[in-house]
């Protein structure tokens, strides 16, 4: 079995989640740009990034 690293931060590069979580107070930790040229944030995993995020997908826009 390979030996994966677990990551100690969150890392999204969808922007609606960057605006929603900023409009709702948190704030990334670092932002870079991958190899593909996209900006990819990176947060810090708390239990209210996770309550946010849940917040954001409950609406009807995020509905699959």
């Amino acid at each position: 079995m390979e030996n994966k690293k677990y990551d100690k931060e969150y890392a999204t590069s969808f922007y609606d989640e960057v605006l929603y979580l900023r409009k709702h107070g948190i704030r990334y930790e670092w932002v870079y740009t991958n190899e593909h040229g996209v900006s990819v944030w990176k947060y810090k995993k708390t239990y209210s990034l996770w309550k946010t995020l849940a917040q954001m997908y409950e609406t009807r826009k995020y509905d699959v």
